[in-house]
């Protein structure tokens, strides 16, 4: 029998965006809210960010764009918790 643990389903998590100057003139928004299950990682976000704005991904190759979560640089699996704030600039 399987126990309670093993039955458990991934927590929605809350990640804050931030979008400097550049980018707001494509996203048309400078914050903006992303609701996630826990165990999500950065590249997911970064993949979830080019879906929705595929303008950023055409426009500024791999190498142009800065990223920080909580004033930190991720590494391509960083894992996004709870209330984490994820700035991208150019």
């Amino acid at each position: 029998m399987e126990n309670e643990d093993d039955l458990r389903f991934p927590q929605p998590i809350q990640i804050t965006i931030l979008f400097d100057e550049e980018l707001t003139r494509i996203t048309k928004e400078k914050e903006s809210s992303m609701i996630l299950s826990e165990g999500s990682t950065f590249v997911y976000l970064l993949h979830n960010i080019f879906m929705t704005y595929p303008e950023i991904e055409e426009k500024y190759p791999p190498g142009k764009l800065g990223f920080e979560i909580n004033n930190v640089s991720p590494q391509i699996n960083s894992p996004l918790f709870d209330g984490d704030v994820v700035s991208f600039s150019v």
